[in-house]
C-alpha cells in the first residue's frame, strides 16, 4: 500500500476557550475551541457490527488491489459498493459478491486513468472523479454515462456539495488573485469560488505542503469542513468563502516536527487524519492512522541494524492502527475516541470500512455499521 490509504445527550455547555453562546446544531463558530484528545468521554463505547467483506483471496474479478484509489468508494442507492481500482471501478452487491466492473483504461467516454467514485446523488447516479483526465463522469443506474463535467488540474482532495451539483476541492490554481488559496468550489463549468485558506509558508515547500494537505467534507448546515492531514485542526467555511471558525486538538498529533528523512526512532512516520465526515445528528466522525506502540519493531525487524525495513502493504498495517474519534460540533467536545486494529475508512452515515490484507496478499474491505453505546 502506498503512503496514502491514503487506504469518527447533553455534554458540556462549552469547552474551555470556546464561546458560550448558543450555536446551531452541526456547526461550530469562532476560534479557541480546543479538544482534549486524552479526555474523551468514553474509549470503548463505539460499537462495530460486521456487515460483509469486499474482495477475494482468488486472482479473479473480485480481487482488489491498492493502486492509490482503493480508498475511493461509495454505496449506491441499490446498496451496491463501488470501489476504485485505478483505471476502472469494481462493483460488489449488498452481500459483498462481485457484480461487475465499470470503465476501462482510455481517454474516451466511460474510460479512465484514475477512477475515483466520490458521490451518489438523489437520483442514484454515481459521480466519478478522474483527476488525471480532469473530468467528472456521472453514471446512471443503467451503467451508462449521463454527463461529464470539467475539473481543474491538480485536485488533491474533494467532497460533493448540493447533492453533486457542485464540489469543494483542494488544489493550487495559478490564476492571478488566487495564489495561496487552497479551497475552491467548482461546478464543472465556470470559474471556481476560491477561499483564502492556509498560511504563508514558513519552512521548506514540502513541509508546508504536508502541513496544508486537507481532508474535506460538506457540513449538514451547508458549511465546508477542512481538516489538516498531519495536524488535528478542523476549520469551517461558508460556501461564500467566509471562515466560520475552527477547532484544534491537543496534545499535538505529531509533536515531533516532520522531516524529509528516512524514518527512525527520532523521526517517526507521522500520525495522520484519514477522513472527516459529519452525520445527521451533528456529530463529526474522524478516522485516523496512528502508530502502534510497537511500531519500531515492525519497521526495524533487525535490532542490530540501523536502516528501516522496506515499507510494504504487509508491514504498513503492523506500523499503524486505526482510531475513530467522535466530536460534538455544537459544543466542540470529544465524545468518544477508540482504537481499532484495522485501519478505518469512512463510507457514509454510521458505516465504515476496515482495511485488511489476506494471507495471500489480497486487499479486503470489511463493511461495518458503527454506533455509540452510551
Amino acid at each position: 500500500m502506498k503512503g496514502r490509504l491514503t487506504l469518527a445527550a447533553a455534554f458540556l455547555a462549552a469547552l474551555s476557550g470556546c464561546a458560550e453562546e448558543v450555536r446551531e446544531t452541526a456547526s461550530f463558530h469562532g476560534d479557541g475551541c480546543v479538544l482534549d484528545l486524552e479526555a474523551a468521554l468514553c474509549d470503548d463505547c463505539i460499537e462495530f457490527a460486521h456487515v460483509t467483506t469486499l474482495g477475494s483471496d482468488q486472482l479473479g474479478p473480485g480481487f482488489l488491489v491498492d493502486d492509490g484509489t482503493l480508498d475511493d468508494f461509495v454505496r449506491d442507492s441499490l446498496g451496491n459498493y463501488w470501489v476504485g481500482q485505478g483505471e476502472q471501478i469494481k462493483v460488489f452487491d449488498a452481500d459483498g459478491a462481485f457484480l461487475r466492473t465499470v470503465g476501462r483504461r482510455g481517454d474516451g467516454p466511460m474510460e479512465f486513468h484514475r477512477a475515483e467514485p466520490v458521490h451518489v446523488d438523489a437520483a442514484g447516479r454515481v459521480h466519478v472523479f478522474d483527476t488525471r483526465q480532469l473530468r467528472v463522469s456521472v453514471i446512471g443506474q443503467d451503467w451508462t454515462l449521463v454527463e461529464e463535467k470539467k475539473l481543474p488540474p491538480s485536485v488533491s482532495a474533494r467532497a460533493p456539495l448540493d447533492d453533486g451539483e457542485r464540489y469543494v476541492v483542494q488544489n493550487s490554481i495559478g490564476a492571478p488573485g488566487r495564489e495561496g488559496m487552497l479551497i475552491h468550489i467548482i461546478d464543472g463549468a465556470g470559474d471556481p469560488k476560491s477561499f483564502e485558506a492556509g498560511e504563508e509558508a514558513d519552512g521548506e515547500p514540502w513541509a508546508e505542503q504536508m502541513r496544508t494537505d486537507l481532508r474535506l467534507a460538506a457540513g449538514p448546515d451547508g458549511s465546508v469542513l477542512a481538516g489538516r492531514q498531519h495536524e488535528y485542526v478542523i476549520e469551517a467555511w461558508s460556501q461564500e468563502g467566509e471562515r466560520l471558525g475552527g477547532l484544534r486538538g491537543e496534545p499535538l498529533l505529531n509533536p515531533v516536527p516532520l522531516r524529509l528523512e528516512a524514518p527512525s526512532p527520532d523521526n517517526p512516520l507521522p500520525n495522520m487524519v484519514g477522513q472527516i465526515r459529519p452525520d445527521s445528528d451533528g456529530l463529526l466522525w474522524v478516522s485516523l492512522m496512528v502508530r502502534r506502540v510497537d511500531w519500531l519493531e515492525t519497521l526495524f525487524p533487525d535490532p542490530s541494524g540501523d536502516d528501516a525495513g522496506e515499507l510494504t502493504a504487509e508491514n504498513f498495517t503492523g506500523i499503524f492502527q486505526g482510531r475513530l474519534d467522535v466530536i460534538d460540533l455544537a459544543t466542540c467536545t470529544l465524545v468518544a475516541s477508540q482504537l481499532q486494529d484495522q485501519l478505518l475508512l469512512l463510507l457514509d452515515d454510521r458505516t465504515v470500512l476496515g482495511y485488511g490484507i489476506t494471507g495471500l496478499g489480497a486487499n479486503t474491505l470489511d463493511v461495518m455499521r458503527v454506533w455509540l453505546d452510551r
